[in-house]
């Protein structure tokens, strides 16, 4: 703004200085013949003198209240466009900033989220494996179990039939023993001995 008021002000006294020029070159070939080119031509010199001093007087009353005025809004023009450029530049080097943050960001979540998806399904893996070898260990436990319940019971009853078939032997000794029998008498104690065991003894 100071820089467009002096260069203003240089225009004016230049302008000045011309007309100065100008009116003394007038005057100065006027004074030797008592009539110049400017009286030849119907011009009085002081009415031109009076209209240049006007002129200058209106120009610098022009230049203070409207020109300075004029220069300093466009000079405020200019320099709130520059600060607004200035501005938008700023912000669009934050938007790039935050825009780079945010597809970082995103790209970080993405991974993160992968990683997290591999591991559940490889810890779900590791679950159903442990969860059938259990299962697996399990029957083979109960299956052992029924086997060694089915011998225990197979022993229990091998036991029961052996003491049956002692008694059942004792018995059919002490008749033979106490009774005399023949041949027939003594395969009949034999027969019905044997016809008192349990099928399974057979």
């Amino acid at each position: 703004m100071q820089n467009t008021k002096h260069r203003a002000t240089h225009y004016v006294l230049y302008t000045a200085i011309l007309m100065g020029i100008c009116l003394n070159s007038a005057f100065a070939a006027e004074a030797p013949a008592g009539g110049g080119l400017l009286s030849q031509l119907g011009i009085d010199p002081k009415t031109i003198l009076i209209q240049a001093i006007g002129f200058l007087i209106v120009l610098a009353v022009l230049w203070k209240f409207v020109f300075g005025k004029v220069g300093g809004l466009l000079e405020d023009r200019r320099n709130e466009i520059t600060t607004q450029i200035e501005q938008l530049r700023t912000d669009r080097e934050e938007l790039d900033r935050l825009t780079a943050e945010t597809r970082q960001r995103l790209a970080d979540i993405e991974t993160e989220a992968q990683t997290k998806i591999q591991t559940a399904i490889e810890q779900g893996n590791a679950e159903r494996q442990d969860i059938l070898t259990q299962a697996r260990q399990e029957a083979e436990d109960e299956v052992a179990r029924a086997r060694a319940e089915i011998q225990r019971e197979k022993d229990e009853a091998i036991s029961e039939l052996r003491g049956v078939v002692a008694e059942l032997a004792i018995d059919a000794a002490s008749k033979i023993i106490s009774e005399e029998l023949n041949a027939e008498r003594h395969q009949h104690i034999i027969d019905a001995s044997i016809s008192r065991l349990p099928a399974d003894s057979r």
